[in-house]
């Protein structure tokens, strides 16, 4: 394809902008409209990017045949109802997260993009944040040692939202981490804990446990009742220890050479007798390193794998089958949430 891809976008509201700004950077796509209901939102597009058409229906795109993609930013409710409606039109979908609200919503979705061969991508910007993909890269080498289990935690004072809790607004990102630190690999055991203080129904607080068959245990906490913000996730394994402070833009990771190696003692026919029960263990206390990485913007970098991979013809990074994945989590968390609310 050398023609630019004409693209639209859905929804200019709290994320919108920042969707809009980096499509419009790509010379390898042109934006031809955008949909938004809201009269003042509409206003802030034509100001903020002259030249591209607003319109308040969402339909208007689905009926224009000249757009090939579109961009869907609008509360998560509508996200499964409007990706169906622009996959069966024949176009192109970049949803934000959550793909859905089932992983039966999902599984659809998935199968319809396969048979019209569509791309389908969800906003796991995470994916492409350089820190993340060194995480991924030193679990592979083995600097870790084995992993032992990993820390997430994703606070702020705010911004409450009306349409989803705390645990699906802000969860999907530590999520779509930890399924691509553990390479897809689904978890065996879900348990979590919550509390809706400020709006009834609505979590404002939710802890996660997960635990992996012979592997690691993860926990998740979530929270818009936080003094702090803070995007932390601590990796922990046999070697050495890890933590990505997203917040820390100097140095988003820092790792740790701690952990407890074992002393063999040895046993009565003078050979060494390393069962748990005669070995001991020293703490270790190792230096501290702080690797360079590289500073980009992981949305510039998955807005332009979307467009690239429409005009190349090839499967974008941020899979749909993740993206599905990360929805089951979800809703399999929040049945275990509602079951432990009684």
């Amino acid at each position: 394809m050398t023609q630019p891809l004409i693209t639209a976008q859905i929804g200019c509201g709290y994320w919108g902008p920042n969707l809009l700004r980096n499509l419009l950077s790509l010379p390898g796509a042109k934006v031809k409209l955008v949909a938004e209901a809201s009269q003042s939102r509409r206003d802030y597009v034509t100001e903020k990017f002259p030249g591209i058409g607003v319109t308040p229906r969402w339909e208007a795109v689905l009926e224009d045949k000249e757009v090939q993609a579109v961009l869907i930013a609008t509360p998560a409710f509508s996200h499964a109802e409007l990706t169906r409606r622009f996959l069966e039109a024949g176009k192109h979908v970049f949803v934000e997260k959550p793909l859905a609200m089932t992983a039966a919503e999902s599984d659809e979705l998935l199968v319809l993009a396969s048979e019209r061969h569509l791309t389908l991508m969800v906003g796991h910007t995470f994916l492409y944040n350089n820190s993340v993909r060194w995480l991924k890269g030193a679990l592979e080498r083995g600097e870790f040692g084995d992993l032992y289990c990993i820390y997430c935690q994703r606070l702020n004072l705010g911004q409450l939202r009306s349409d989803v809790n705390a645990w699906w607004n802000l969860a999907p990102h530590d999520l779509s981490i930890l399924l691509y630190l553990m390479d897809g690999k689904l978890p065996e055991q879900i348990a979590a804990h919550g509390k809706a203080f400020i709006q009834p129904g609505i979590e404002d607080v939710v802890f996660a446990n997960f635990t992996w068959k012979n592997g690691p245990v993860a926990n998740v906490h979530v929270s818009w009742l936080d003094p702090h913000k803070m995007r932390k996730i601590t990796v922990v394994g046999s070697r050495k220890m890890a933590v990505f402070d997203d917040m820390d833009t100097e140095k988003p990771i820092t790792v740790y050479d701690k952990g407890f190696d074992e002393i063999p003692k040895i046993g009565e026919r003078m050979d060494f007798d390393l069962t748990a029960a005669r070995a001991g263990y020293t703490m270790r206390q190792g230096e501290i390193h702080i690797p360079f990485i590289e500073r980009t913007e992981p949305l510039r970098a998955e807005i332009e794998d979307f467009v690239e991979s429409i005009r190349a013809g090839r499967a974008a990074f941020s899979s749909p089958q993740q993206a599905r994945d990360v929805v089951w989590l979800l809703e399999e968390a929040s049945k275990a949430l509602k079951k432990s609310n009684g």
